[in-house]
């Protein structure tokens, strides 16, 4: 079965209402969620990133716990109202607001400005892709002909566009000075395993470890795959970019992402892995059948009939 402009809603709909019960854990409650996460993001931004991040922050951490109940409540009614056929357009046009609002002020653009952003922990920030999914998917009533995106405001051709934008940021990101550093890729693994169980943690080590002193090459071919995966998806069979792309997502998910650090207590969101995957769907093209293909005909009236409805 061929996913559905619905059925990408509906998904997009369980992981939002995923992100509202995680914001609901009891650490997002407490004033070091305020002052480590929302206002650590702002560490090493530029000034104009920095401040506006910060000063929120130090605006919310008084009263971080009123205010955390209002972010996961948000979160929650935005999925609930993707599930519901009836209030998707709401839920999406609340859910954009919420997406500049979080990229800005806790992704700080998905950290992309500082230089050390990648398509490994995250880039371009996980609740960007949210609104782009969700734009691609904007119910307009049209039907449906190739992918899910075909159906939505941008047409298929558009959300291919989405993802190799989406894909050759993250290639040139890949391509910075600072991720291209000997112990660069290295490191931004084997970090994301703090604090992660027993299991997880030791496969994003063993895999750091593995590539520590090798960085330099191993970020320069990811990146070259990254804007395969990007480019690739524009070409005469996109579906082998997007398949490829989903499948790097996944591995870099569970080796990268840690899951999003869903498993601590900590983590807010899953990460950007399940949204390229999500992503992916929403592109991907299905074969057209024959019947949709062909236009209608009328059947055609042999000559003896017509002879006999005129009385000859």
């Amino acid at each position: 079965m061929r996913p559905s402009q619905r059925f990408i809603q509906i998904i997009l709909g369980v992981i939002w209402l995923v992100d509202g019960v995680l914001q609901f854990q009891p650490y997002m409650f407490t004033k070091s969620f305020a002052t480590d996460v929302l206002a650590g993001a702002g560490h090493g931004q530029p000034a104009f990133v920095a401040y506006p991040v910060t000063s929120m922050a130090h605006f919310l951490t008084p009263h971080i716990a009123f205010w955390n109940g209002i972010f996961a409540t948000i979160q929650v009614l935005i999925g609930v109202g993707l599930l519901v056929r009836r209030t998707v357009k709401p839920a999406l046009a609340v859910s954009f607001g919420w997406v500049v609002s979080v990229w800005w002020f806790a992704e700080a653009f998905g950290q992309m400005l500082n230089g050390s952003a990648t398509f490994i922990n995250g880039a371009p920030g996980a609740v960007l892709l949210y609104g782009l999914i969700g734009a691609l998917v904007w119910p307009t009533g049209q039907t449906q002909e190739i992918s899910a995106s075909s159906a939505g405001p941008f047409g298929d051709f558009g959300g291919r566009i989405v993802w190799a934008t989406v894909w050759v940021v993250d290639a040139i990101l890949q391509f910075l000075p600072m991720n291209t550093s000997k112990g660069a890729l290295s490191s931004a693994i084997t970090a994301s395993a703090s604090g992660e169980p027993t299991i997880l943690a030791s496969i994003s080590n063993h895999v750091g470890n593995a590539l520590h002193g090798h960085g330099p090459v191993v970020a320069v071919i990811l990146g070259m795959v990254e804007l395969f995966i990007g480019l690739g998806a524009l070409g005469r069979k996109p579906n082998v970019a997007l398949v490829l792309g989903a499948v790097l997502a996944l591995a870099v998910w569970v080796v990268g992402q840690d899951l999003g650090g869903i498993l601590t207590g900590q983590g807010t969101d899953p990460n950007a892995g399940p949204l390229y995957i999500l992503l992916a769907l929403t592109c991907y093209r299905w074969p057209v059948s024959i019947k949709a293909q062909e236009p209608y005909r009328a059947p055609r009236v042999s000559d003896s009939a017509v002879d006999r409805l005129a009385g000859i």
